[in-house]
């Protein structure tokens, strides 16, 4: 089992393809440069963004108009206060790179920290995938790249909640003399046994995928690429970090799930409302570690109280449990047992976010 509590990425250190600043509206009449960027939509709702491909770029409307512009993803419109905003529209404040949801009909003049006006939804769209308490993704068309300059020395690099076909990791440092990591990962599988499924079954790809082998260069670049083949490419969770050792895992550890759907049923026993809701992972583990780490372990125990961190309870990542025992949570329980005279029993339960 090896735990990597989530190092808090800033803005000073991420540089990232996805658009978080509201750019302008569309204008049919507006002669647009190679680059430019404008928006489609209603205020109060997602908005898509779009590049323009070529100068001169007048009167081609975004949407039907593939080389002029393509598809930057979406984004909401900055908050203003002196707008009046409807029951339900959304608003993002880039500077906090978050998002708020108006709780009250004619919302005007009212500060988005105001909790009985507006609800905080969650992160923008460039920023979801760096909060794990969260279950939103980060979403974009075809290709999204980030480099991270940590400042600080990491080894480990999870990537979570994904819809991709190839994710493309790199590292640079020169201290290191130029590249010192560089991998492509093939995202896309296929789970076959039996004719049928080989010959008709439906391919999938990848939600998951850690590495505990960066490099810990403490000037390193770190470089994550996630590319679709068609369609759009999402990570709802990305973490670095440094890994700590607590144990190894033995048989019979547990995956469920805590289910917030909620179902109510009549006099007679039948269902008279379903409201589907998102479930939360849980895993428990039975971990065995020599004393003599013991320490170590004590002090990251502590140190993992309340933090987001992700847990993988196998190394390899072609395991069929692997995914199955990887979470991104925080521990319920931590207890150590000293009864063995060399080795030490840890019980772990992790809930995820």
């Amino acid at each position: 089992m090896r735990v990597t509590p989530a190092l808090t990425i800033t803005a000073a250190m991420l540089l990232s393809t996805v658009i978080e600043t509201t750019p302008a509206a569309y204008a049919g009449g507006t002669p647009y440069a190679l680059g430019a960027l404008v928006y489609v939509g209603t205020i109060g709702q997602a908005l898509a963004v779009y590049e323009s491909l070529q100068n001169s770029n007048t009167g081609h409307t975004p949407a039907s108009s593939p080389t002029w512009w393509k598809s930057r993803g979406s984004v909401y419109a900055e908050y203003d206060g002196g707008a009046t905003y409807a029951l339900g529209d959304i608003v993002q404040v880039a500077a906090t790179h978050t998002v708020y949801q108006s709780l009250i009909a004619g919302n005007n003049g009212n500060a988005v920290t105001n909790a009985t006006k507006w609800y905080p939804v969650g992160k923008t769209n460039k920023w979801a995938e760096f909060d794990l308490t969260s279950d939103a993704q980060t979403t974009v068309p075809t290709t999204m790249t980030r480099v991270i300059t940590p400042g600080v020395r990491v080894n480990s690099l999870y990537l979570g909640r994904m819809v991709a076909n190839q994710a493309v990791i790199s590292v640079t440092s020169v201290l290191g003399g130029g590249t010192v990591f560089s991998e492509t990962v093939n995202l896309n599988t296929r789970s076959t046994t039996r004719a049928y499924e080989y010959c008709f079954g439906t391919f999938s790809t990848r939600e998951k995928l850690i590495r505990f082998n960066l490099p810990p260069y403490v000037d390193a670049v770190i470089t994550v690429t996630l590319n679709a083949t068609t369609g759009n490419v999402s990570c709802g969770a990305f973490a670095i970090g440094n890994y700590e050792y607590i144990g190894a895992a033995q048989l019979g550890a547990d995956a469920d799930d805590l289910n917030f759907s909620e179902i109510n049923r009549d006099f007679a026993g039948n269902i008279a409302t379903m409201t589907q809701r998102r479930t939360v992972p849980q895993n428990s583990f039975k971990l065995k570690v020599d004393k003599i780490k013991l320490d170590r372990i004590r002090a990251a125990k502590k140190l993992l109280n309340g933090t987001p961190a992700v847990w993988s309870g196998l190394d390899d990542d072609t395991d069929g449990y692997f995914e199955t025992l990887l979470n991104v949570g925080f521990y319920r329980r931590f207890s150590i047992n000293a009864e063995l005279p060399v080795q030490a029993e840890i019980s772990l339960e992790i809930e995820g976010f």
